[in-house]
């Protein structure tokens, strides 16, 4: 069975090799979406059918209608709407080593239409290119890195690693790394109660760039080294629930204990803007002379951090100091048996909080809910925003409710009484002190 992009590029070749030397490959597309919204990572390893059922399920309902495309166009159903946008280096770089030379003339930009069927299911694809005679090479416009609104940004990017006792390490790559160059939303894309959103392409693929603006002290009052901490200690959080998923996937699976195995952490990226002379990027909201005046300061680094981008359709397992035991769902009671197999793994000195979900594909083509911007309690009230403490880790033991998957996993409640006295008479010492 022919996977996505070959039974797309060979109804497409058959009009494009009309007035081009050199047939489109895989490596020269990048689909997209109506209304640019990126096609989901590896979804086209599998056939149209099912790269129309992956999308399906996470937007189907949305009122925005990406897969139907534009309202003059009336698909048959079901059906879906694509855009597909020319690498244009890729392109060039390979007709030009062929091209005894390139034509500099300006050409009308044409759009047409292909249609290609596998079983009832239509993809109506829309392409730009330059028009252009046989054997005559024009560079194409390219649709992607001179994007209205984004700028082209220089990062370096961080290897994170978590050593078998839980311990993560952040490791930067020495000076003569070579930067990365991706593209950068100008303005946010959408922010929470403390970070903001970029939209951001990282080696061809549709990602998120995010930052603090806001952590108590009022909007875009965060400093440099501020939001250098407090992004240190997301991603110090996001590894760490990485640590914890997989040994409660291995404990389940010991135990013959059924869980929702849908559920992931987010895969991410430590990255570090590189000026390279040149002034901080406008997403970054700081100015050439806020950055030469942190830079006294070591910590003063311009750190991002990047999520790939997944589905705007979020749902909320539980808050910050709220608890649902979510008995009839089968997401909702695996996620509750996970914070409290957290709290017992981490020797009741760890409660994770605000679990939220989006859905993804991996590169399997399998549904994902994918766990991301979750806080969690400790008992040193160290591990970033939103951390209560010993405080937010009591309100968790008088609340939690078990469910069968907890019994299943050999967790109970009877401990949490004892952990409730023993800080309660810890905080009557205090007082007496």
């Amino acid at each position: 069975m022919e996977d996505v992009m070959t039974h797309l590029l060979r109804h497409w070749n058959l009009d494009w090799e009309k007035d081009s030397a050199e047939s489109l490959t895989p490596e020269h597309i990048s689909l997209r979406l109506f209304g640019n919204v990126g096609i989901q990572p590896h979804s086209t390893a599998g056939s149209l059918g099912n790269f129309f059922s992956i999308h399906d399920r996470i937007y189907g309902n949305n009122p925005k209608k990406m897969l139907q495309g534009p309202p003059t166009l009336k698909l048959p159903s079901p059906a879906i709407y694509l855009e597909g946008l020319i690498l244009v280096k890729e392109y060039e770089d390979q007709t030009s080593a062929e091209a005894p030379y390139f034509v500099h003339t300006e050409k009308e930009i044409r759009k047409r239409k292909l249609s290609a069927t596998t079983g009832n299911v239509t993809s109506v694809v829309k392409r730009t290119r330059s028009q252009l005679p046989s054997r005559v090479f024009t560079p194409l416009r390219s649709e992607i890195g001179d994007l209205p609104g984004f700028s082209k940004v220089l990062f370096l990017f961080a290897t994170v690693s978590v050593a078998r006792d839980g311990a993560v390490s952040i490791i930067w790559p020495d000076s003569t790394a070579t930067p990365v160059a991706c593209t950068l939303q100008d303005t946010p894309l959408g922010q929470g109660k403390t970070k903001k959103v970029f939209k951001a392409i990282y080696d061809g693929m549709p990602w998120v760039a995010k930052r603090f603006f806001d952590i108590g002290t009022g909007e875009e009052q965060v400093e440099i080294h501020e939001n250098s901490k407090f992004l240190i200690q997301e991603i110090t959080r996001l590894a760490k629930s990485g640590y914890y998923l997989e040994h409660f996937v291995a404990e389940a699976k010991q135990r013959g204990v059924s869980i929702d195995e849908t559920i992931s952490v987010t895969d991410f990226k430590l990255g570090l803007e590189i000026q390279d002379g040149a002034s901080p990027s406008l997403a970054s909201g700081v100015s050439l002379d806020r950055y030469q005046d942190a830079n006294t300061n070591s910590d003063s680094k311009l750190l991002w951090l990047f999520e790939p981008r997944r589905s705007a359709r979020v749902e909320h397992w539980s808050g910050t100091n709220d608890y649902p035991a979510w008995h009839h769902k089968k997401l909702g009671s695996t996620l509750n048996a996970f914070t409290h197999y957290v709290y017992h793994l981490t020797q009741e000195s760890t409660v994770l909080a605000d679990l939220q979900t989006s859905t993804a594909v991996n590169e399997h083509g399998d549904g994902l809910n994918v766990l991301f911007d979750m806080m969690t309690h400790t008992s040193n009230g160290a591990s970033g925003v939103g951390d209560h403490g010993q405080e937010g880790i009591d309100t968790f033991v008088q609340s939690h409710e078990c469910v069968d998957r907890c019994d299943g996993l050999g967790l109970s409640k009877e401990g949490f009484t004892k952990a409730l006295k023993e800080s309660g008479e810890s905080d009557e010492e205090e007082e007496d002190q």
